[in-house]
């Protein structure tokens, strides 16, 4: 058996076994694809609570699919799977998966909670939503917000599907609706100059409030699970926010991209550290999302000059291009599909019009839904 063959793994569910408060046990299931080596005997899984770290491991005999039980809920996972023969010989650890246990995971513009971003535009002429779910096309409208607002739509209350919300720069208050309530709710969080930014800081499954002040490069964030503010420094002036989960811990990273030399700069909540790395160039736009399906966020840039996407996998740190949309394009990377990995896609303002390319299946769709003026909920 060649230790270069690896199998390619996947998170199928996570099972939360108890709604205590305290620590818990917790179980997920795993599966992968068989190596194509008819000397392969079984599969051996391995996890760990870092990256790169995977101390505990079990044999699973010559199947595909397994779960792990004694985890504990609230904390993150890394899993990798290796294929063995009859001498024992290992092959390499497949592609690293994880996920934080025992909190919800909202998928991104998912309003129904199926685990499929829907299509969602919000209409600052009116102040109303327009969703449609691109599978059943149930369609829905809610009238929340003004004209200058920015729609911060995510998951605020915990319950796996986003809640809409907008930002009003003018007095720096964050107006939501909870989906598990249908409760408004406001909170003031920033000041005119800021961007807002909001992302899961603390892990608990809930997004928090959050913005970034270009004016001294510090974030600021309304936690959800203390409801302490935390500030952090990072970033300059000129630089676009681009918080998402880098390394697969489950809770947002802060990070920005800086279009004046092409560069990321993050920081990691697993471990502190800063990281920084070049991909993209002057007028790109920055576009974070798990193309791969490895429970972290890749760096990826849409290129409107060109129509070209941009891709830096995580899972194998290859880069791939992709040309989908034109230079008037707005692109709304989601999990159109519900495979776990997000698609590439574009709103086309022009025509109201939504171009998705499916991972699952690499078949392309055109999808009409919005007008002319109208913001995609997705970003």
């Amino acid at each position: 058996m060649a230790k270069s063959l690896k199998p390619q793994i996947v998170i199928l569910f996570t099972v939360l076994l108890s709604w205590s408060t305290a620590a818990s046990a917790a179980s997920v299931t795993l599966a992968w694809n068989a190596v194509s080596d008819s000397t392969v005997t079984g599969y051996e899984l391995c996890w760990g609570e870092a990256p790169g770290r995977w101390p505990t491991c079990k044999t699973v005999g010559n199947v595909t699919e397994s779960p792990v039980t004694g985890l504990i809920d609230g904390r993150a996972y890394y899993f990798v799977v290796k294929a063995y023969n009859a001498a024992g010989t290992r092959s390499e650890p497949s592609t690293e998966v994880s996920r934080r246990l025992g909190v919800p995971h909202a998928t991104v513009g998912d309003l129904t909670g199926d685990s499929r971003t829907d299509l969602g535009v919000y209409r600052p002429s009116e102040g109303n939503w327009y969703f449609k779910n691109a599978w059943t096309s149930a369609q829905s409208r809610i009238r929340w917000g003004i004209s200058s607002d920015i729609p911060v739509a995510a998951d605020y209350d915990g319950d796996g599907r986003i809640d809409t919300a907008v930002y009003r720069p003018s007095d720096g208050t964050w107006y939501l609706i909870n989906s598990s309530t249908g409760v408004g709710t406001t909170l003031g969080w920033g000041i005119p100059e800021d961007r807002p930014a909001p992302g899961d800081y603390d892990g608990d499954g809930k997004a928090d409030a959050a913005v970034f002040r270009p004016s001294q490069g510090v974030w600021y964030m309304r936690l959800s699970t203390t409801g302490t503010p935390r500030g952090v420094q990072w970033g300059i002036a000129t630089d676009k926010p681009v918080p998402a989960d880098y390394d697969g811990d489950g809770i947002t990273d802060v990070a920005v991209f800086r279009p004046s030399v092409g560069t990321w700069y993050l920081v990691k909540s697993t471990s502190g550290a800063g990281w920084s790395g070049g991909w993209g160039v002057a007028g790109d736009v920055p576009v974070p999302a798990d193309y791969d399906g490895d429970g972290k966020s890749d760096i990826a840039v849409f290129r409107p000059a060109n129509g070209t996407w941009y891709l830096r996998l995580s899972s194998t740190g290859a880069g791939f291009a992709f040309q989908w949309g034109i230079g008037t394009d707005l692109p709304v990377p989601g999990d159109y599909d519900g495979d776990g990995k997000a698609d590439i896609a574009v709103f086309r303002p022009s025509v109201g019009t939504w171009y998705v390319r499916y991972t699952a299946t690499g078949g392309t769709v055109a999808l009409q839904w919005g007008l002319p003026g109208d913001i995609p909920v997705v970003k």
